[in-house]
């Protein structure tokens, strides 16, 4: 049976291009945004980790009650057995329009995080920009005369990722006009 103590961390620093940005709230004076690692990505580290390391890696997905799990398989190089680590779905994890997708691919990257892929990606938190640095435009209602809401009118991408102490203390992302925004663990 493989033991888990001989498996090691899976900790690759993600780069930027490896992430995506999520829009969690927008109001008239700032926008709440976070950073989720790439689905394929994740995959692609765990296998950088099956050729480099000889390790393998499995993906299971089940339910329990209502809530979707997935359990990240590893064995090490001297047993064909798999140590699994499970998560369930991530609630807040909103990044396609399809609930399932959602729920299938946030409960992976949950379990993934569990052996240390994408783990600081998955510990940073919310970032906020002010109306000040970002562009928020009003959404009008069905009248045309009131306001139902906001929405933020840059499209954002993650252009540099900095860690310190296993963790990320610097992200940078550029607007689509190359204006740049950072954001420093405080």
């Amino acid at each position: 049976m493989a033991e888990e103590s001989k498996i090691p961390r899976l900790d690759r620093p993600l780069r930027a291009d490896e992430v995506v940005l999520q829009v969690l709230e927008t109001t008239k004076d700032w926008v709440r945004v976070r950073l989720w690692p790439k689905v394929d990505a994740v995959r692609s580290i765990l296998e950088e980790y099956d050729s480099v390391c000889s390790l393998s890696y499995a993906v299971r997905h089940y339910a329990c009650g209502r809530a979707l799990y997935c359990g990240v398989g590893i064995s090490d190089n001297t047993s064909d057995e798999l140590v699994y680590r499970d998560a369930c779905a991530i609630s807040y994890y909103h990044m396609t329009r399809d609930p399932a997708q959602d729920e299938c691919d946030s409960s992976f990257l949950a379990a993934a995080s569990l052996w240390g892929v994408a783990l600081p990606v998955l510990r940073m938190p919310a970032m906020r920009f002010s109306a000040a640095e970002v562009q928020i435009n009003p959404v009008a209602g069905p009248d045309g005369q009131r306001i139902k809401g906001y929405v933020l009118a840059d499209t954002l991408t993650c252009t540099e990722l900095a860690y310190e102490d296993g963790k990320i203390s610097l992200a940078q992302l550029t607007k689509r006009n190359g204006d740049k925004l950072l954001w420093r663990k405080s």
